[in-house]
């Protein structure tokens, strides 16, 4: 086993697969809530619901002292964002990450939506479909034994040559017995990668971020998890929680299909 990796049991998988059924449910019932007039801090109080209903617990309220169980992102706002009296609008461009605790078994997914529908925001519309397509198609390069490097290396491709950019100091990682556990993965072809490999037993938060045009990002003083497009653009991020098994892999957590 690489060092500081957590190889899970048949226990602990079932937990989390578990947490993921649920996590599916939640982000689901929060895209249909999403629409403009809609605050922030209202979404929030639909995932808090959710989770006392199904006597679960949320995995980031309270990780690392962040105050909420969603990660509510809109526009420039690359990830924690914090939710708030902020108002949607038609056109916004917001990023949903939630995590669901059950009997200690993580799941930790992300979806974007575009306020409205689609075609009110060409740009956003462009870069989601862009993101989703990185995911996607790069976790086919999922085998266990295989360098993490190859797949770092064709998501990196894809959102490049989609003519997007790739928030490149910001990492996926290991999840399950925590919200994030090692090992720590860069989502461009960094050296360091090619000395990690997909393992049976690994789960693992497979999360593309990627920008317009912003290659890093900014904190403003008064926030200290709220984090901004360098340049101020757009960004997305989707993010599915997966498996790697004996022969591939399977997703735990997830919206596979296009939703906006």
């Amino acid at each position: 086993m690489q060092k500081g990796i957590m190889i899970k049991d048949k226990k602990q998988i079932e937990n989390i697969r578990k947490s993921g059924t649920y996590l599916n449910e939640l982000l689901r019932l929060l895209a249909s809530k999403t629409k403009a007039g809609i605050k922030l801090i209202e979404l929030e109080f639909v995932a808090e619901q959710y989770i006392k209903t199904n006597n679960l617990k949320g995995a980031f309220k309270g990780y690392e002292w962040f105050p909420a169980n969603l990660c509510l992102s809109v526009n420039d706002c690359v990830v924690h964002g914090i939710p708030d009296d902020y108002t949607l609008k038609n056109w916004d461009l917001l990023k949903i990450d939630c995590g669901i605790n059950y009997k200690w078994g993580i799941t930790d997914s992300a979806i974007s939506l575009i306020i409205w529908w689609e075609a009110a925001n060409p740009l956003a519309y462009a870069l989601v479909k862009a993101t989703k397509k990185w995911l996607d198609e790069s976790i086919k390069h999922i085998w266990p034994g295989k360098a993490i490097f190859e797949y770092s290396h064709s998501v990196y491709a894809i959102v490049t040559n989609a003519g997007f950019s790739v928030l490149s100091k910001l990492t996926w990682h290991g999840v399950g017995n925590k919200v994030h556990e090692s090992p720590h993965i860069y989502n461009t072809p960094n050296p360091d990668m090619k000395k990690i490999f997909f393992q049976p037993g690994m789960v693992l938060a497979f999360e593309p971020i990627t920008a317009v045009t912003s290659t890093d990002f900014v904190s403003k003083p008064k926030n200290d998890w709220n984090l901004y497009c360098k340049k101020w653009d757009l960004w997305a991020q989707r993010e599915y929680t997966i498996l790697i098994t004996e022969t591939w892999y399977e997703i735990l957590s997830w919206i596979t299909d296009d939703i906006y």
